[in-house]
């Protein structure tokens, strides 16, 4: 070349086989022309340019240099793409870990604002990149949620510290679930934050378990005070019977001896109500023992009439002196009904008990207790009281079990009273009574008309 026009130079390089990685030496009778030797480097690549006249030995010298250069450069572009290998395998790998693993990984700025996330969450919740990212993602976060994880995602980006909160993320389909999010801030040389990566994970079914776990558990504390107060009211019923027995032999005694002496009628009088007194007392404790007892459903024709009357007179003891006016408005012509005494009359005190608490002191305090025909052979009972009602929205699941409106109480009271009259193949219900106050009734087969229903185990009665 009369010049060393290094543009020609490169098209006559560029047009070379493929196949060509061999170094290339050019002899030119003029010099490099002002450019310098990085320059030539940078535009023709792996080219020597030698000058004539080339003694052997430089020439020999300038063909090894040459060829340790290019082997030099072969191995640097294996490395590098071992290294480009080895980076998509790590990826490619980090990737299926974080599929398997069902959770969405997600990146913030330093400010807080999302930059990118998972395909998967676009999916779960039906909305676009746009709508999410910046501070889109608060959208999907539910109302009652959104402070609270707002709180700790700005603490978390003030402190530098590890973030991680519980929320629900709103699906597609308007339903809610709940996530874990967790995120922690990656660092500079520095120590200075540089971005925030994190993931979210699906923790509805396990927080489910949680609660269904903590619910078997408050059940069985209840059930184990309920048969706690079963054992402890058969053992006070016991041990209450026999000094109630010596009571009423000692008065009985007394009266006799009293009986041939002069002025002792107001004695003689206090002694009969004392016997009285204590002989319904030890009535009380005999159907409280009763009252505890377990064993199978006994169910047999029991008249309808003595059977509430029996279970007022033990719920209703103390209403007169507790300012509680309560009427029996009974209709005889019912005659039996095929029941396990003891548990109808269990339902029964349940709901006179709860119409007494429910009627605030101070007021107009009165209960009615109804029996009436019903069809298809079946005859109704009700309680009516005239304390604040029912509210609709309790109604629905008044008969649910642990559910109450005491403050002191346990709901399992209309629970258990609803199983009960279930296994007796009635209904049970509850609603606004007539001018006021709630009223709760329940449906019995008459004797005349035998339920076909199985016998069930008893349910236990000190509940």
């Amino acid at each position: 070349m009369a010049s060393l026009d290094l543009t020609v130079l490169g098209e006559a390089l560029s047009a070379q086989p493929p196949w060509s990685d061999s170094p290339f030496i050019f002899f030119s009778s003029c010099g490099a022309g002002g450019w310098s030797e990085a320059r030539i480097a940078e535009l023709l690549g792996n080219v020597t340019i030698l000058q004539r006249p080339v003694p052997d030995a430089t020439l020999v010298s300038a063909a090894r240099s040459a060829m340790r250069a290019q082997a030099r450069r072969r191995r640097a572009r294996e490395d590098h793409a071992s290294l480009e290998e080895a980076l998509r395998e790590s990826a490619e790998s980090y990737r299926h870990t974080v599929e398997l693993s069902g959770q969405i990984p997600w990146t913030a700025a330093t400010s807080g604002q999302l930059l990118g996330v998972d395909a998967r969450w676009y999916a779960l919740t039906g909305t676009t990149a746009a709508e999410t990212l910046g501070g889109g993602w608060h959208g999907a976060v539910h109302p009652d949620d959104l402070d609270v994880v707002a709180k700790a995602w700005r603490e978390a980006l003030a402190g530098g510290a590890g973030f991680e909160c519980d929320y629900r993320v709103r699906r597609a389909d308007g339903g809610f679930v709940w996530f874990r999010s967790r995120a922690a801030p990656r660092l500079a040389a520095d120590g200075r934050c540089i971005r925030w990566h994190g993931t979210l994970e699906d923790i509805d079914e396990r927080r489910a378990a949680t609660t269904r776990l903590a619910r078997m558990q408050a059940d069985l504390v209840h059930v184990s005070r309920l048969s706690a107060m079963g054992t402890m009211a058969s053992t006070l019923a016991h041990e209450l019977n026999q000094p109630l027995t010596a009571v009423v032999n000692y008065v009985r005694g007394s009266r006799r001896m009293l009986a041939e002496l002069e002025g002792s009628a107001a004695v003689r009088d206090a002694l009969v109500e004392a016997d009285r007194n204590a002989v319904r007392a030890g009535e009380i404790v005999r159907r409280v023992r009763e009252f505890v007892a377990r064993g199978e459903i006994q169910r047999r024709p029991e008249n309808l009439s003595a059977l509430v009357r029996e279970a007022c007179s033990l719920a209703l003891i103390d209403a007169r002196s507790a300012g509680i006016r309560y009427r029996l408005d009974l209709d005889s012509s019912l005659g039996d009904v095929f029941v396990d005494r003891i548990q109808i009359q269990q339902v029964l005190i349940n709901l006179l008990r709860n119409a007494i608490e429910a009627m605030p002191e101070g007021s107009a305090r009165r209960i009615v207790v109804q029996t009436s025909r019903a069809p298809l052979g079946r005859c109704t009972l009700k309680v009516r009281d005239t304390g604040p009602g029912v509210s609709e929205a309790t109604l629905t699941s008044l008969f649910e079990p642990f559910n109450t409106t005491k403050g002191d109480g346990m709901g399992v009271g209309l629970s258990i009273s609803r199983s009960i009259i279930e296994a007796h193949g009635g209904e049970i219900w509850s609603k606004p009574a007539r001018g006021g106050g709630a009223e709760f009734g329940f449906t019995l087969a008459l004797a005349t008309r035998l339920p076909d229903v199985p016998a069930v185990p008893r349910i236990p009665a000190s509940t």
